[in-house]
């Protein structure tokens, strides 16, 4: 007889009124069980606090801790070292918790190391519904390899639809360099834009602004201490760490951004994955 059965015998004594020395005698002449006082009392008192189901608890650890092989543990770092990616993109690849992947990189001294304390930019958080409503557009803050990029970044996919090296900055170049992306993908419903000199800073009057309603499109500029422009800046970040892992070719990087690099937002997805799908139904 099961344990659960032996117990539910001992309780349907007890609510006939038996003492616990009678449950005991009885569940000995009546089951051929044996057990002790101590361990009646024990049942009642855990039946009285808690919902129980009359069955014992699993001996079985809670989390199960298998081991690493040589083999994953040379993925991992093979993988970091091919693409520079950090552990929660490479868990895509491997099986692995991201918490392991960090281990695995840290014993081999490949995380990168963070000199003080970075200071954190609260942007305000928004959204776009599908691809090409809103571009995120900014030139990079610091240089690439030696130049400055300028870069275009649908909002809801993330997808990177032009990246260029400038040697030289103006709102000319700009316009001509956004007129070719849209010459490939279509132009969107409305620009993103910081308050920088080549987008016109605060005026509604100037050439870039210019340029946005002769073709149709709404320039949205971000609020003066209240960042907006969080996908892009995120964009440069990964666009300086993953780079010399593409040969330092902003075309090979852009590829690999869009095709194969997981992105967490999007649930492990490529960006490119999302913007063609949008593309489809819209």
């Amino acid at each position: 007889m099961k344990k659960e059965e032996v117990r539910k015998e001992f309780f349907k004594l007890r609510i006939k009124g038996h003492s616990y020395s009678q449950c005991k005698k009885l569940l000995r002449a009546l089951i051929n069980y044996e057990v002790s006082v101590r361990t009646l009392k024990r049942w009642e008192k855990k039946m009285n606090s808690s919902e129980w189901n009359l069955k014992d608890k699993s001996r079985r650890p809670y989390k199960i801790h298998y081991k690493i092989t040589d083999l994953q543990k040379q993925k991992v770092i093979d993988l970091k070292k091919k693409t520079g990616f950090g552990e929660w993109k490479i868990a895509n690849y491997v099986g692995l918790s991201h918490t392991t992947i960090n281990k695995i990189l840290s014993k081999n001294n490949l995380l990168k190391k963070i000199d003080g304390r970075r200071k954190r930019i609260k942007y305000i958080g928004w959204e776009r519904d599908h691809s090409n409503c809103l571009w995120q557009i900014d030139v990079s803050d610091q240089k690439v390899e030696g130049k400055y990029c300028f870069a275009v970044i649908d909002d809801c996919s993330r997808y990177c639809s032009g990246l260029f090296e400038l040697n030289n900055i103006s709102t000319k170049i700009i316009t001509n360099l956004l007129d070719k992306v849209i010459a490939v993908h279509g132009k969107p419903r409305e620009i993103l834009s910081d308050n920088g000199n080549v987008f016109g800073l605060r005026s509604k009057h100037s050439q870039f602004d210019r340029w946005c309603n002769k073709r149709g499109i709404k320039h949205i500029r971000t609020a003066i201490h209240s960042p907006t422009t969080g996908k892009i800046e995120r964009f440069f970040q990964t666009l300086a760490n993953e780079l010399p892992f593409c040969k330092n070719k902003l075309e090979d990087f852009r590829l690999r951004y869009n095709h194969f690099r997981p992105h967490s937002s999007l649930h492990g997805k490529a960006p490119a994955d999302i913007y063609f799908t949008f593309n489809k139904l819209f």
